[in-house]
């Protein structure tokens, strides 16, 4: 019995074994030599801080400190005014429907329900599998067969001679009827070599003839055998064999990344067209101010008309009035657009992309200050952009390749072995009991050797792994100095309009307060002369557009935050936005993203 505890004890590594899914850590490998790449790049930038401040008021400002509220309420879209906007006839015939949205139902939806998103998605879902699949080629494998026939062949008859005659020793015909079956475990170990643990059983039955007799018969052969395939040199060892385990982790948590990025992208996206869609309502609100402003003034020119104003006086206000209208329906297409763009990127089945209801966004057109600190950020944004892991793991696999290659140059030399231990009996208990015994042991051990001359293949194949991890490594740097340009254009685009805001809305309070200055005055004329109705016409429009660029400048500032932060890779932080991936019923838990 020992000897066969022995023989069997190996099988225990068939199910001891460590998974090969408890390979390096997760995540990019950042050594020594990727952090002085880094260093390098950022060794001329200097901690300063900054602040992207957009409240202080100009000197028209505080000149105009005792009216600025009689200022803003005579301008266009006065701050905590409604949107009263009107969107014309939608496709249906009807008057457009509004409905209201903040910023964050839009970046909600646009999480929960984009169909890029979705797609996203599904890659670290089939990048798992393909891990799952690459570890299973060290799965145990059960094999089995069975069989049974029967068989009539000729025999040489095999004759003693003697004084008495010949005396046949074997039978010329045999019969036989024979029943076989087998089993087999075998595993792929990640030494690179394969173990095989193995039951056979043959029994026949074989015809007796005349004084010749089979014993046993029927004959019950069991066979217990062990067998061992292992490289020694070439394709030895778990770097080597694991190396597509390895590799199908870094492509999954590089998907992971992917999905990161797309996710990054979208929310940005989002942010981005809503603040579109606001500034779209408000330069329609704006326009119909226009039209209001213009309309009161025709109407005083009307009433006019009976003692001085003249015909050129009222033909001219009517003129501005109507291309004041005109103007609007651009206005109002616009808007339109900018909601369906909206809707595409929220894909939200309630408020469906086919309906035409449009969207009204509800946050105010305010702006909030913010610090910057160019080396802190861009130091964020190499720990935290989705490309910048992504090409690390590119150097993590071409390290991986490598190894590989590297190994590759070794000759062939595998160890082969194998043992067995079998019996023979009548029955199938002797047969067994036989076998255990370890009486009948045999075994085998061997070596195989090949080296192909010149082994140029394996050599040529090392040089290319080399090549390809120093392309990762420029691809790397390359994407470094992406990152750095990304940031620093992001944070000019930031600073640039936060001084932006500022100026705009010092513009925009002088152009009011000479517009009010106007009224004054046309209050106090006896008549409206053609010069004046133009000098107020062309403040008017002055006035709507300084509100307008106002406007423009805090959407601008806005979405420079949202890209600085896109630029810095934490978006999803800003956002308290979490990363879920699907789960094997392509399903996910909502709940996990905020």
């Amino acid at each position: 019995m020992k000897p066969l505890i022995c023989i069997l004890a190996p099988v225990l590594l068939l199910v001891s074994c460590s998974s090969p899914l408890d390979g390096p850590d997760h995540g990019p490998y950042l050594d020594k030599g990727l952090a002085s790449i880094i260093e390098q790049e950022l060794q001329q930038v200097e901690a300063l801080e900054r602040e992207a401040t957009t409240d202080q008021p100009g000197h028209v400002e505080e000149l105009l400190s005792m009216r600025r509220d009689e200022l803003d309420a005579l301008s266009p879209v006065p701050p905590g005014a409604d949107l009263h906007a009107r969107l014309g006839i939608n496709l249906e015939g009807r008057e457009s429907e509004r409905q209201p949205i903040d910023i964050d139902q839009a970046v909600q939806a646009a999480v929960l329900n984009n169909l890029s998103l979705q797609d996203a998605r599904l890659t670290p879902a089939i990048q798992r599998e393909e891990l799952i699949q690459a570890a299973a080629v060290f799965d145990i494998v059960l094999g089995a067969g069975v069989s049974f026939g029967r068989s009539r062949t000729p025999i040489t008859v095999v004759n003693q001679v003697s004084t008495d005659g010949k005396q046949a020793l074997n039978v010329g015909l045999s019969r036989i009827e024979q029943f076989q079956y087998q089993v087999e475990l075998t595993k792929q170990l990640t030494t690179g070599g394969s173990v095989t643990l193995s039951t056979s059983l043959d029994r026949q039955l074989q015809k007796n003839q005349g004084d010749l007799r089979f014993s046993p018969n029927p004959g019950v052969n069991p066979v217990f055998a062990l067998q061992l395939d292992q490289p020694i040199l070439r394709g030895f060892g778990q770097d080597v064999n694991l190396a597509n385990v390895y590799i199908a982790q870094k492509l999954e948590e590089s998907a992971m990344e992917g999905l990161r990025a797309q996710l990054i992208s979208t929310v940005t996206t989002t942010e981005v067209a809503y603040w579109q869609l606001a500034i779209a309502w408000r330069n329609l609100a704006i326009q119909e101010w226009l039209i209001q402003a213009a309309e009161e003034l025709l109407d005083i020119i009307d009433r006019r008309r009976a003692y001085d104003a003249n015909i050129a006086d009222w033909a001219q206000a009517v003129a501005t009035v109507e291309q004041r209208r005109a103007a609007i329906i651009g206005l109002q297409q616009a808007v339109k657009e900018a909601s369906d763009q909206l809707k595409l990127l929220m894909n939200d089945p309630d408020i469906p992309l086919s309906g035409e209801a449009v969207l009204e966004p509800v946050d105010e057109m305010v702006h909030t200050p913010i610090e910057l600190e160019l080396r802190e950020s861009l130091l964020m944004a190499i720990a935290n952009r989705p490309d910048v892991r992504q090409s690390l793991y590119e150097i993590d696999i071409a390290d991986i390749n490598e190894v590989v290659a590297d190994n590759g140059r070794l000759p062939e030399l595998d160890l082969q072995a194998s043992v067995n231990t079998q019996g023979l009996g009548q029955t199938y208990g002797d047969g067994y009991s036989e076998s255990f015994t370890g009486d009948f042991i045999s075994y085998v051990v061997g070596l195989v050797f090949q080296y192909p001359l010149g082994n140029r293949a394996p050599e040529a194949a090392y040089r290319q792994s080399r090549l390809e991890r120093s392309s990762a490594m420029i691809s790397y740097r390359e994407t470094l100095l992406q990152v750095i340009l990304d940031v620093k254009t992001a944070m000019r685009s930031v600073l640039d309009n936060a001084r932006l805001i500022p100026a705009t809305r010092a513009a925009r309070v002088a152009t009011a307060e000479s517009l009010r200055a106007l009224e004054v005055e046309r209050q106090t004329l006896a008549s409206l002369t053609p010069t004046f109705l133009n000098l107020i016409f062309s403040t008017q429009a002055q006035l709507a557009s300084a509100r307008s660029e106002e406007f423009s400048a805090i959407v601008d500032f806005n979405i420079a935050v949202s890209e600085m932060y896109e630029s810095m890779g934490t978006t999803l932080d800003v956002n308290q936005i979490g990363i879920q991936v699907l789960d094997e019923n392509g399903e996910f838990d909502a709940d996990i993203l905020y």
